[in-house]
């Protein structure tokens, strides 16, 4: 008996032996397993999805999945001796164009994707989407040879998952998507590289990308070479940075990092260099504003500038008129050349050294930047008449530049050389903006100066991605993703990113001398009051960016579209675009300088690119021609001035109106007609219960008095208060009346605090900070405190007076 159990004790032995060996040799094998450096990493040959036994372990977790096994809805197959396995995907160049991958996950965890991809002729940006959502419109870097596109760390849940690529911009092929991570444990490896060339302009931003054989936090430094270590952040879970050099020289720049739920200082890291040039090197003698064709503004001092060796002499030459200034100690040079009156044509030589540019055929008029989405971007053969229009387009005198679209998560210096002045003809006019196009032509006809347009607009785009970083930073609602942008931590995308346009299509142009600028934009901001203060904030900075604190702004007012107004919805009660609109007339009548442009008459409620721009830009000119150039006419339609209740009605006073008010009729490109009927639409009237009703309104001079059979007491009134309202208030001009709402509310907004909410004017209210976090303390409310009674108390009084969007947050700071 004894012997029979000795035996079977013995079994057991060996067996658990053999098991703890093979754990042993596992966990070795796990241990030594390594990613390789980006640049360096081989294609894989595995084409599944499954996850095996030996990618399981301490270096965490490797899912590749080649594209031609996924599901391709447009995109086609082709051979490349390059690509993993012989082949790779391309497409997403028409609109239907997508990839999607099957994803099958054994272990719920956090997993970085990474895209082997290769493009050409461009950066081109495309959808991402994760399991349906879209997670970026992720800029795909211009590379002729297979380059990793690291995407993000994602959290997945054990089972199957979708990943997409689809079409948004242009050709990219891709050969496989990979994922790294899994449940958690330590890093062993982690590769760095900087995108782009180990060197250059110290006025360039550098992206480093890092990345961990598993799940992990990363945090970045930097320093001259030998120097000491600078923390550049935090420990976060981005594995991107973006880092400006304070100046040229030579860096070591170097990535830490640890698995995610490691309290340990790191696990890994890596170290790589980066030369830092000079800021002129590479850079044109001049700057590719200036060129042939171009418009300089006249009648102020214009200025010329560039880049040249430090302390160079730099040479300027007009009209046989010298001009000499000196390159700094960053190579900067700008030199004034003097102020001239309207005219042309010019020749201008700068040279400097060995260097000599030649700028022909320059005119002095006047600058305007037009800027802002779509219906400014609105090309003019997409315009109504479109045939005639061009046919008619030769104007020598009116010339542009279109601004290629580029984002940065830092100030660009210049735009691409590929930019150039362009002389109006009907061949280079397809490329115009039809906005800004007949604002010009009308401009030039009715003054006789040569008009110069600075074409920079993107469909699509919110007003934050205009404004700067620092603008931003008096923002408590836009700080932290400002940040985000500035410093990495997020994928730029072009229609909603902080920052990102200012940037890259803004930043190059200043300080170019303005007459003003044309703003079309709103539509992507749709139903938000933080309007309210956007866009008083964006004409601000931008007027800080070009100099000129007093730089006009005409203000396009947003066209019909969406909800029709009508006699059962006389007052639409949803938010969406007459908060916008109202945001925009607000913001005109409380700057003096700025202009509005009614348009909600000329728009089409299923469109949201009317294609009527001929009196879009002519009434832009109108507001141009009386507010900016003196000329004696009346600029702009009936603009909302008082109220006043007369017994069961409520009569509307009108600026802007001193010649009279009309019931008017547009039909297409006709001008405003009377209409026979004098009958008015688009006003409602509402009691105290604040019920609208659709209400009866008679001219009487200047004003309107408006009531309704089924309101006794009225208190307020709305008029085109709709996405598309139906409206026909004109003054005798024919410019029409702005949408309006004499209930205006004010919005209170307070990040991480108590008190936020929508109030009457001049309501009291307390805010409350939440409590700070371990190791943090209150240290005062930053934002719009000006009405707040003490910024130094975390439970406080702010007294709303008449801003209709106020925004704050509490600061905390280490104890």
């Amino acid at each position: 008996m004894n012997e029979k159990w000795n035996k079977k004790w013995l079994i057991l032995i060996v067996v658990l032996a053999v098991i703890l060996t093979g754990v042993i040799l596992m966990k070795q094998t796990r241990t030594e397993e390594k990613i390789p450096a980006l640049s360096e990493q081989a294609a894989p040959t595995e084409t599944t999805a499954a996850v095996s036994e030996a990618e399981q372990g301490a270096a965490g977790i490797t899912i590749t999945l080649e594209a031609e096994d996924g599901e391709l809805s447009g995109v086609t197959k082709a051979a490349d001796a390059n690509a993993s396995g012989g082949s790779f995907v391309e497409g997403f160049d028409s609109g239907e164009d997508n990839l999607r991958f099957t994803i099958k996950v054994d272990m719920r965890g956090t997993y970085m994707i990474s895209i082997r991809y290769k493009t050409f002729g461009g950066d081109k940006p495309n959808f991402l989407a994760l399991n349906g959502e879209r997670l970026a419109e992720y800029n795909f870097k211009d590379t002729a040879e297979w380059k990793d596109a690291v995407i993000g760390q994602y959290d997945l849940n054990a089972g199957t998952h979708t990943f997409d690529i689809s079409t948004s911009w242009g050709w990219i092929g891709v050969d496989y998507i990979q994922l790294t991570g899994g449940p958690g444990g330590p890093v062993n490896h982690v590769s760095l590289v900087s995108e782009g060339q180990p060197s250059g302009p110290s006025d360039a931003a550098v992206s480093l990308v890092a990345r961990a054989d598993n799940s992990a936090e990363y945090r970045y430094f930097a320093r001259e070479k030998n120097g000491e270590w600078i923390a550049l952040n935090d420990y976060s879970r981005h594995p991107f940075f973006t880092w400006l050099p304070p100046a040229a020289a030579e860096y070591e720049l170097k990535v830490m990092t640890r698995g995610l739920d490691s309290k340990s200082e790191k696990q890994a890291e890596a170290i790589v260099s980066y030369m830092a040039l000079p800021s002129y090197m590479n850079k044109p003698l001049v700057n590719p504003m200036f060129g042939d064709h171009m418009v300089i503004q006249r009648e102020t001092e214009a200025a010329i500038w560039g880049w040249a060796e430090p302390s160079a002499t730099v040479t300027v030459e007009i009209d046989h008129k010298i001009i000499t200034g000196i390159a700094d100690a960053d190579g900067k040079w700008k030199v004034n050349m003097g102020i001239f009156s309207a005219g042309g044509p010019h020749a201008i030589t700068v040279s400097s050294g060995s260097q000599t540019t030649n700028i022909n055929d320059v005119l002095f008029g006047d600058v305007w930047l037009s800027s802002g989405q779509s219906n400014m971007e609105f090309r003019l053969p997409d315009a109504m008449n479109a045939e005639e229009e061009i046919k008619q387009a030769n104007i020598p005198a009116v010339r542009f530049m279109k601004v290629p679209q580029a984002t940065s998560p830092y100030p660009l210096s210049m735009m691409s050389a590929d930019a150039k002045w362009q002389i109006t003809t009907s061949e280079s006019v397809a490329d115009q903006s039809a906005v800004a196009y007949f604002f010009a032509k009308k401009l030039n006809k009715e003054t006789n100066v040569p008009i110069g347009i600075l074409f920079s607009a993107v469909g699509g785009t919110k007003a934050e991605s205009w404004m700067s970083y620092n603008s931003l930073q008096k923002n408590p609602e836009f700080m932290t993703a400002a940040n985000a942008v500035q410093t990495g931590a997020t994928t730029i995308e072009t229609a909603k990113s902080p920052i990102a346009l200012f940037n890259g299509m803004i930043a190059p142009l200043a300080p170019y001398q303005l007459k003003g600028v044309l703003w079309y934009q709103g539509e992507s901001n749709w139903g938000e009051h933080r309007y309210n203060k956007l866009l008083p904030d964006l004409m601000e900075d931008w007027r800080s960016a070009f100099l000129d604190q007093e730089l006009p702004f005409i203000i396009i007012q947003i066209s019909a579209f969406g909800t029709v107004q009508s006699e059962g919805n006389p007052a639409q009660a949803g938010e969406g675009l007459p908060e916008v609109r109202e945001a925009q007339l607000r913001t005109v009548q409380n700057d003096k300088h700025a202009c509005l442009v009614v348009t909600t008459d000329v728009g089409n409620s299923t469109d949201i690119h009317p294609t009527n721009k001929q009196d879009v830009g002519a009434r832009a000119a109108i507001c141009a021609l009386g507010k900016y150039y003196d000329k004696d006419i009346e600029y702009s339609g009936p603009i909302y001035k008082s109220m006043a209740q007369e017994g069961n009605s409520i009569r509307i006073q009108f600026d802007h109106a001193n010649h009279g008010l009309i019931a008017g009729m547009k039909d297409g490109l006709q001008p405003v007609k009377k209409e026979k009927s004098g009958k008015l639409i688009g006003f409602a009237i509402a009691d105290s219960d604040k019920r609208y009703y659709a209400a009866d309104a008679v001219i009487d001079g200047s004003s309107v008095l408006i009531s309704s059979e089924k309101v006794s007491e009225p208190i307020a009134v709305r008029y085109g208060w709709s996405d598309s309202p139906t409206t026909n208030l004109y003054n005798k001009e024919g410019l029409p009346a702005s949408p309006f709402r004499t209930d205006s509310k004010l919005h209170l907004y307070v990040a991480s605090g108590k008190g936020g909410g929508v109030y009457d004017k001049d309501t009291e209210v307390v805010i409350i900070a939440d409590p700070p976090a371990q190791g943090m303390k209150f240290d005062s409310w930053i934002g719009d405190t000006d009405q707040i009674i003490d910024v130094h108390q975390s439970e406080t009084t702010i007294k709303l007076a008449d801003a209709l969007y106020t925004t704050i947050a509490p600061k905390y700071v280490g104890n």
